[in-house]
């Protein structure tokens, strides 16, 4: 009963305040260049619309948004089961926008996984469909290269502006390195009325792993 919960969600929330949930990094006021995906989750957090659909992928960029976005209303925060689902984010934003038609729908990717599936982009300029893709551009697959280290093994890129490949396309495009720049770019991809990347350089060596034994112990509580 509703009566039999109230102690597991007081206790709950006790418990997500000890551990700072949402609000456990330095990074999320960070206004250095290249960006901190910490700050990144918080400005997107800051610039849109709390009824945004916004569709994962998989990796680093995933786990940070995990970690930090708090999603304002339900069946808005859609992800791929598991860690497998690399490349699902854009195409699935161009679902979600099918459907939804009336709904902002942004994209939240790393670049792994938007140039696995960014020809979804030619679709949505084809079917006129505005959706927004930000793309975590950390020159390579993030989650990968922190496993690897110190001895890479073909995970890392050239570096890339993916902001051309919208243009390229008939999107818009724009990249930042500067965080201060980032709600204007979200405000004028969403403005643009057309399918929109907005490539964010990011800090590279940025690891998410610190998170990991934090969240670890809370699932055990």
């Amino acid at each position: 009963s509703t009566r039999e919960l109230e102690p597991r969600v007081v206790a709950l929330a006790q418990r997500k305040e000890e551990l700072r949930f949402f609000n456990d990094s330095p990074g999320l006021t960070a206004n250095q260049s290249p960006v901190q995906p910490q700050r990144l989750v918080r400005l997107l957090q800051e610039s849109v619309d709390p009824s945004t659909i916004i569709t994962l992928d998989a990796g680093n960029n995933r786990a940070w948004m995990y970690h930090f976005y708090q999603s304002q209303q339900r069946a808005t925060f859609l992800c791929p089961g598991g860690i497998a689902g690399m490349g699902w984010a854009v195409p699935a934003a161009v679902g979600a926008k099918v459907v939804r038609p009336n709904s902002p729908v942004m994209a939240v990717t790393g670049d792994g996984g938007f140039m696995m599936t960014s020809n979804a982009i030619s679709t949505a300029v084809q079917y006129q469909l505005p959706v927004v893709f930000v793309v975590l551009n950390d020159g390579g697959l993030g989650m990968v290269r922190e496993n690897q280290r110190p001895n890479l093994i073909a995970s890392e890129f050239v570096d890339t502006n993916h902001a051309k490949m919208a243009e390229a396309y008939g999107g818009w495009g724009v990249q930042v390195d500067n965080p201060n720049d980032i709600p204007a770019a979200i405000h004028d991809a969403f403005r643009s009325g057309q399918p929109a990347v907005v490539d964010v350089i990011m800090d590279r060596f940025e690891p998410f792993g610190q998170f990991r034994a934090g969240v670890s112990e809370f699932a055990r509580r």
